[in-house]
């Protein structure tokens, strides 16, 4: 299995900013409350000091003040204990989206690096100010795929299960991360994630980005 993570982040359709026609829904407390959601940009690609095009990849993560990712318990990193980042990771971005009851792949970073702790990178705001953008994943946009929101529902290649519902033995639990290949993983979760990879590395369709 290769190194793959899943990450949990609000629905929306476009992740290019907050908009009257996409505003983030099903994103926990701080969505709700605020109305906000940091992962909204995780789509929209900027240029960083490489002259490269990258998106940049956010999840609330749990622990606190300074919350960390641990990339230890991502399959095949074992090892990595203290390990402050890890390259050529497949990140799949899901969400739960309105009167549905499934959660759903919403896009993916192929070839992507995931950092233990939330790094950041300053942009132009409003006036003189700076908007501060937190991220746990980097990757070239090339990698990138956001999928067409009626994409996300036409087949059964994009759903994500929840452990302990609908018969499953395996998926996500409280925590916006999974990390699939635990300890205690079977079968059918193998068989699960290697069909999400081939459908990962085959898919030719439209890419929103």
């Amino acid at each position: 299995m290769k190194p793959i993570i899943f990450a949990r982040i609000a629905d929306m359709k476009f992740y290019k900013g907050i908009t009257d026609t996409d505003k983030p829904v099903n994103g926990g407390s701080y969505v709700k409350d605020t109305n906000y959601a940091h992962e909204c940009y995780n789509f929209d690609p900027v240029i960083l000091e490489d002259n490269k095009e990258y998106c940049l990849g956010f999840t609330q993560l749990l622990g606190g003040k300074d919350p960390q990712l641990h990339i230890e318990r991502i399959v095949g990193c074992k090892s990595m204990k203290e390990a402050l980042s890890v390259d050529n990771v497949i990140v799949v971005f899901c969400s739960k989206p309105m009167n549905n009851k499934t959660m759903r792949v919403v896009g993916f970073y192929k070839n992507a690096t995931v950092y233990r702790y939330y790094r950041e990178c300053s942009f132009p705001g409003e006036g003189d100010e700076e908007y501060i953008q937190a991220y746990s994943f980097l990757a070239e946009k090339r990698d990138c795929v956001l999928l067409p929101y009626q994409e996300r529902f036409c087949n059964g290649n994009w759903f994500v299960p929840t452990s302990g519902k609908m018969g499953y033995s395996f998926g996500y639990g409280h925590s916006n991360i999974w990390f699939v290949g635990s300890d205690t993983y079977d079968m059918d979760e193998i068989n699960y994630v290697n069909k999400m990879i081939e459908s990962i590395e085959n898919y030719n369709g439209e890419n929103m980005i």
